[in-house]
Order: C-alpha cells, then structure tokens, then sequence
C-alpha cells in the first residue's frame, strides 16, 4: 500500500469538492444500472487504481457526505479534561507494543480492500472473497470510499497533531511515521472505515452481529494501539463511520446493493467455509483489550455447583420479572463467591496462578460444604443489588487469609483504570471501585469477610418483602475456582485462569 500516496489523494479530495464532484459524475451513468437497481457489476471505476488499494468510486458525491466538521466537537484543548483522559489512554496502551494486541493492531493498518474483509473472516465466520460474493464486495469497496472521505473536512479544518508527535514513544508501522505526521490526527479515518463496514456487515449477517461489531470496535481501537490516534480520535471517528453508514441508506442503488449482496452471503454462510486466519490467535490478541497496565486488578473467586446455580438463577429469574431491567445470569455475570480482589504486578501474574493453585489443592476445596443461609440486598437509591448470603465458616476464612498471604508478595497498593477491563464507551473506572479493591484488604477480609452470591437487581421494596420470607438455608460445594480481571462495578469481566480443585 503507498500510504502516502492515499492520505494525500483523501486530503485533496476533500480540500477540492469540484474535484470530487466531477469525479463521481464522471462515473454516474455507468455504476447505477442493473436489472435489479442496484450496481452492475464491473462498471464502477477503481476509486485511484494507482494506489493499489481495491476500493472502488463511493456512493455519494462530496456534497452528500456527513459534514464532520458541523458534526462533531473540537478535538480536546491542551490542559482539558479531555485531553487528560487521552494522555491518560496513550500511555496506558504502551505497554502493549511487544504483545499479540500490538502485531494485530499493525496488521489492522491495512486498508487494502482483501485485508479488510479477511479482518473480518472470524467475527463472520466464514471466508468471504471476491469471487464467491461479488455484490457484498462491491458494496463494500464502494462504501469504503464515502467512509474514509467523511473524515477529512474536520482533519483538514483542525490539523490536530497525533499523539506520537507529542509523547514520542514508538508507533506501529514505523516506515509510515513521517507520513502519519503530515495526515492530521482527529478524526480517525480508519476507525470510521472499520466501524463503518462493521455495521454493514451486521445488517447483511446479523446472528453475528456482536462478533462483528466487537471486532470493529476493535479495529477502531488498534489505532491508539499503535500510538497513531488518540482516544477522541478513534470515538468520533466512529461516530463518522456510523453516520456514513446512515447517509448510505438514503441511496436507492446502496439499498439495492445491500439485498443482493444479503442474499449472496446467506449462500456462503451455508457452504460452511472455515474463516481465513487463525480465529483462537485473534481472539486471544482481541482479548488483550486496548489498554495495558503494569498492574492488573483481579478477583480470586469460587465457582459453585449446580445446586447453588439452580438456586441463583431461579432467583435472577424472580428478580428479572420484578424488575426487566436488571440482568440475566450469563457470560457476563457467572454467579461466584468472592474470596478476594487486589492490585498485583502483570509481570507476576503467573506467578500469582501458580501459588493460589497450590491454596487451592491443599484446601481441597472441592470437599468443602457450605451453606446458603439468607439473602441480602445493598441499596442504591431506589433499586437494591440482590444476592444470596454464604455462612462465613472458619475454613473459608483460613482459605480467604491463605490467599492474601500467598498473593502478597505480587500485590501492588492501588492501579488506574488501566488495570481493569474497560470499553471505549466507558474507559474510566469509578474512583470508588479502585478505592474498595485498593482496601479490600482489611475491609473485605477476616471478621469483615462476607461470602456471598450476586444474583440480580430489583426496586428496594421488592426486596425488602423478599428478604422477609423464610428462607430455606440448603448446602452445595465448590465446583471450581478461577482468577478475573475485574471490570467496571467490579464485575468478574474476564477469566485468566481456572483453577482444577477436583485434584
């Protein structure tokens, strides 16, 4: 790819709209005629062939573009809270460089048509070409062309600097840096062109519609991997690629587009072709996230068995009816006992497996019985957190004290955000959980330990009446345990090791 042959071919573009007009117009005739209404394949001129990228002359002219610059905000102004939390992101994404995250963030770099679509063969599940969906390819060449084009009036308008320029660390892709420096930074292009396609993706195969906007996401969030945008960059940058997408449906030939190239995947998809690439590689690099942190914020918890599972799902289901709003036992919310959360170092978290994995068998846990005595709910302003109370025996405090003395020599006194799972829509944890985990030891510990189990959210009156019934106290086992990563309202968001206690 001649990276700077197409930052300054995007640049011109949209500093000359008669430039553009008269390049779509020139084409106008010929790419919107088909039997169907929608593009005939084959006539649509390269978008640039010189450039070597195989995207095609978008949809729309200049003039029908989203206008960045009246869309959205200035980039944040030095000093800002904003741009904090941009230095904040950037430095917390550096330690990244030397894993799997960083090397498919500079995989993400490339626009070429065939790298885009294979960027997406897992999340789809199949392997889509040129040659077994022409129409979803060219939808999507042409869209490519409008989505990276909708950037440029706000990058040529702002000339914000990236932030390789000002913190001065290493970037991805290093032959391209001093390209990059004349390509202003805010918004993000590629962002909004990985968002963008992520979007039409979902409508044309929406069974994978998390897998496909969770990957989008990610390739949005490979620029601040990369220290080629920053946070703001890559946010509104989505937003451009999502109202893009918006303006697209206004097309009559892009509608047209979008059902035939719906009726081509669904006979692909059942072909059952294997995704190109190595799906387990991506996930474990995608599951890295998109910041880093010397130290990680963990919770080393207990799995229950299927007599206590029963139990806290059928009260989740009560607690769900009461109030629809709450959430549902899942992935997400795998119903554990906390036994306890801490700050440990990241270079040591295998160190920190290995030792509570030696807690755990000489406890044997899996012969412990314990008892399900009452529930409990924790207020906040009209709603409660709901759960289920764990009678506090002295072997599960031994094994809570156990666990602290074996991880204290890895624990580290506070992190930052950075040390929990965080999304681009909620990058920020709440002072007060870093606060909790940071003095989980004492307050949580010892006479302060309170087992328990988590099982929904409900209106306080509802849970007043219910801890007022008579609760019938039954015993179970533990089942399992694990170490998490812990993530916004210290949810257990992502497992980093299981441990076997049936040894």
């Amino acid at each position: 790819m001649d990276f700077t042959v197409l930052r300054l071919t995007l640049l011109r573009m949209a500093a000359s709209a008669m430039l553009t007009v008269s390049l779509f117009a020139s084409v106008a005739e010929a790419k919107d005629i088909s039997s169907f209404g929608g593009t005939e394949l084959g006539t649509v001129p390269e978008f640039h062939p010189e450039l070597g990228m195989g995207w095609l002359e978008g949809y729309l002219d200049q003039k029908a573009l989203p206008n960045s610059l009246l869309l959205i905000p200035r980039p944040p102004e030095a000093g800002s809270t904003a741009q904090l939390l941009d230095d904040e992101v950037a430095r917390n994404t550096l330690a990244l460089r030397t894993t799997p995250r960083f090397a498919l963030a500079e995989n993400d770099f490339d626009l070429k048509f065939s790298s885009l679509i294979s960027d997406f063969s897992c999340a789809l599940n199949t392997q889509i070409t040129e040659e077994n969906a022409p129409y979803l390819s060219t939808l999507l060449r042409r869209s490519v062309s409008d989505l990276g084009l909708s950037t440029y009036t706000a990058k040529n308008y702002y000339h914000r600097t990236r932030p390789f320029q000002q913190n001065n660390e290493p970037i991805g892709v290093p032959k391209y840096r001093a390209e990059l420096a004349k390509d202003p930074s805010y918004p993000s292009g590629h962002t909004a062109i990985g968002w963008g396609l992520a979007l039409l993706l979902t409508e044309i195969v929406p069974d994978r519609a998390d897998e496909i906007l969770a990957r989008g996401r990610a390739f949005g969030e490979s620029r601040m991997v990369v220290n080629h945008h920053w946070y703001s960059d890559v946010v509104w940058g989505r937003f451009m690629g999502a109202a893009t997408v918006a303006r697209l449906h206004a097309s009559p030939t892009f509608r047209a587009d979008l059902e035939a190239a719906r009726a081509e995947v669904a006979v692909v998809l059942a072909k059952g072709l294997a995704p190109a690439g190595d799906c387990k590689a991506e996930a474990a690099a995608l599951a890295l996230g998109f910041q880093a942190s010397d130290v990680t914020a963990i919770d080393i918890l207990l799995e229950p068995d299927t007599t206590m599972l029963q139990h806290a799902k059928a009260n989740n289901a009560r607690l769900l009816k009461a109030y629809p709003s709450g959430f549902p036992l899942d992935a997400a919310h795998n119903p554990h006992i906390t036994l306890i959360q801490r700050f440990v170092r990241t270079a040591d978290l295998d160190k920190v497996y290995a030792t509570i994995d030696q807690v755990f068998t000489s406890a044997k846990v899996a012969d412990m019985k314990l008892a399900a005595i009452k529930y409990y709910y924790i207020p906040t302003n009209d709603l409660g957190v709901a759960g289920i109370v764990i009678e506090r025996t002295p072997e599960l405090v031994k094994l809570q004290a156990d666990l602290i003395d074996a991880v204290r020599p890895f624990t580290a006194a506070t992190g930052s955000s950075a040390a929990f799972v965080t999304t681009p829509d909620d990058p920020l944890i709440d002072p007060l959980l870093i606060g909790y985990v940071s003095t989980f030891v004492p307050e949580a510990s010892g006479e302060h330990f309170n087992p328990h189990i988590t099982t929904g959210v409900a209106a306080r009156k509802y849970l007043e009446d219910m801890i007022a019934e008579p609760f019938e106290r039954f015993t179970f086992s533990p089942a399992g345990a694990a170490v998490y990563q812990l993530g916004q309202f210290g949810t257990a968001a992502r497992k980093l090791n299981a441990v076997d206690v049936n040894r």
